[in-house]
């Protein structure tokens, strides 16, 4: 045993409908995973069994102990109060309000913990490890329950004044009418997440527009996912076809209008969506992106999926905490 002492770490990927462990070597190599489906609004005392008995499942497959356990990073929905990995608000995990989640699992783990929001997690995961090295000037969109979003400006996570920063989700993608009494805004993330492609293709399941999307799922919506989507698409279902082509155009507006503004270097994107139906989105993603594009900005934006893919939050996670309490790495602060 103690050869193996403090060789290891955890990186964590905290949803509101699932939780990704890893138990990662020096290399942040994923050693062991631990995967459960979580519901953010069963409450503190079901999510914590949870995340503590993920925990103890890594180690106990790893056949260690939290004595080996170098650092924990934690990548979490919302808004959080860095480095004191305090949980502001969570629109996914209802019951984390000013909730102090790193102290609970620094007390549980006896061993070094980070939070930090996970979207900034995954963008930094794939600056240090992934898609985006030596990159100084990147934006991080990631498609999944709802849309994150993540900044890195002059080679440090950009969090802002008040550490919510790059919560693309919230941005909006319609005008309300205010004139006609209508006072509702769309967001990115009401559009792009799953639930709202989920929900726009249940739509296209009651208008008989989706049959073998019909013969997979029924009116099951919960079985809609991205990979059923695809085979839906691979099946031959135009309208389903459709709909991941019109949100390929939405994410290419958004991401010009990000680059208008902040001019990057280089988009990452990821999540479950992308990662199913990159061919797809991608395409219809930079082209449309660059019809928006002010004309000398064509050509010097990069827009790449996601390397680290899944991992991409638990290895950021870990690294992040692994530069802050070891590297002294404290500049993104």
């Amino acid at each position: 045993m103690a050869g193996k002492k403090k060789k290891y770490m955890i990186g964590i990927d905290l949803g509101g409908t699932k939780v990704l462990m890893g138990l990662l070597d020096k290399n942040f190599r994923v050693c062991r995973e631990y995967k459960a489906e979580v519901d953010g609004n069963q409450g503190e005392k079901a999510f914590l069994r949870t995340l503590f008995g993920g925990i103890e499942v890594l180690l106990e497959e790893g056949r260690i102990t939290s004595k080996n356990v170098l650092v924990a990073g934690v990548g979490c929905p919302g808004i959080i109060r860095c480095p004191k990995g305090i949980v502001k608000l969570s629109n996914n995990i209802s019951f984390l309000k000013n909730y102090p989640l790193q102290a609970k699992l620094s007390k549980y783990l006896k061993a070094p913990v980070l939070l930090e929001n996970d979207a900034n997690a995954g963008l930094y995961g794939e600056y240090k490890l992934g898609v985006a090295r030596k990159r100084q000037h990147v934006i991080g969109i990631f498609l999944g329950t709802g849309v994150g979003g993540a900044l890195i400006m002059d080679g440090k996570l950009y969090r802002g004044a008040t550490g919510s920063a790059g919560e693309i989700g919230h941005t909006l993608v319609s005008m309300p009418s205010f004139l006609q009494g209508h006072g509702i805004f769309e967001t990115v993330g009401a559009s792009l997440g799953r639930l709202g492609v989920t929900a726009e293709a249940a739509l296209l399941l009651l208008k008989q527009k989706a049959p073998h999307l019909f013969d997979e799922v029924g009116y099951n919506i919960k079985k809609i996912k991205s990979r059923t989507l695809l085979r839906a698409i691979e099946g031959g279902d135009k309208a389903v076809k459709g709909l991941v082509l019109d949100k390929g155009k939405m994410l290419g507006i958004v991401m010009a209008n990000l680059a208008n503004i902040l001019n990057p270097e280089m988009i990452v994107l990821g999540g479950g969506m992308i990662e199913a139906m990159e061919h797809l989105i991608l395409p219809e993603a930079r082209r449309v992106m660059e019809e928006c594009l002010l004309k000398p900005l064509v050509g010097s934006v990069k827009v790449v999926p996601s390397k680290l893919k899944d991992y991409a939050v638990v290895k950021g996670a870990a690294r992040l905490a692994r530069d802050f309490y070891f590297k002294k790495e404290r500049t993104f602060w």
